[in-house]
């Protein structure tokens, strides 16, 4: 157990490099990972000198230990269950979720979104997009905004595009875009077919808050993400769902 402690400590600390050397730290969520590696390097060194706890708190934190693991293993194969489900077609509005801007060009992140949409709007030409997410303070254009031009640029007509640029998260995204919905739509709102576009990691969440939210039938359309961040990004989305659902979101 030391051994396995000290080299799982290790990993957590050769990743958090990995994040920094790609993203640098524009979210601090990563130094986490930090954390974790010092939790496997102090229970690494608990098991080296082998103290010896009570049968009482030995037990309780076994119990502790196994119930969020049970608790963070279910949250997390709703996530990456959401992320593998099949696509609808033909849907009438898809709403494609803001992600960080970078001056004016979109993140990694975002260029994923904004692929994924550019592709299904071009595969359901009756379909038309609601671009959600509003301007950050290190951005010089609001990510609705972000997502149009460059929506625009890949030849997708702007009267198929509507812009929602106030949101600043994922429950303002959704619960902002209902208006444009409401106004822009000839159908009854109950009857609209709806798809979230995000990351395939944020699906999860973006459906479940729309799905409550939304009198309407909702559906995930997963884009792309990063392959090594992917461990991040589910871990940081395990927190953003018990966020959401403590205060009600979900």
């Amino acid at each position: 157990m030391v051994y396995i402690c000290f080299l799982l400590g290790l990993v957590s600390v050769l990743y958090f490099l990995g994040i920094w050397k790609i993203t640098g730290l524009s979210s601090k969520f990563p130094l986490i990972w930090l954390f974790i590696a010092s939790c496997f390097f102090f229970a690494g060194g608990f098991f080296y000198l082998k103290i010896e706890l009570s049968i009482v708190f030995r037990m309780a934190l076994e119990i502790l230990g196994v119930g969020f693991l049970l608790f963070f293993v279910w949250i997390e194969y709703g996530i990456i269950k959401a992320m593998h489900q099949r696509e609808m077609k033909n849907l009438d509005y898809i709403v494609v979720l803001g992600a960080q801007v970078q001056g004016n060009v979109p993140s990694k992140s975002l260029q994923y979104r904004i692929d994924r949409a550019e592709k299904y709007l071009r595969q359901n030409e009756n379909t038309r997009a609601v671009l959600s997410g509003g301007r950050g303070t290190d951005e010089e254009v609001s990510e609705a905004q972000c997502m149009f031009l460059e929506l625009c640029k890949k030849g997708i007509a702007s009267n198929r595009l509507f812009l929602e640029e106030k949101s600043k998260n994922t429950e303002q995204n959704i619960a902002f875009t209902i208006p444009i919905l409401q106004q822009n739509s000839k159908k009854n709102f109950k009857d609209l077919k709806v798809g979230i576009v995000s990351n395939g990691f944020h699906i999860y969440r973006g459906t479940a808050i729309a799905q409550k939210k939304m009198c309407c039938k909702v559906y995930g359309i997963a884009a792309k993400n990063s392959v090594f961040l992917q461990a991040n990004y589910l871990l940081r989305e395990f927190f953003g769902v018990v966020k959401d659902r403590w205060k009600g979101n979900l």
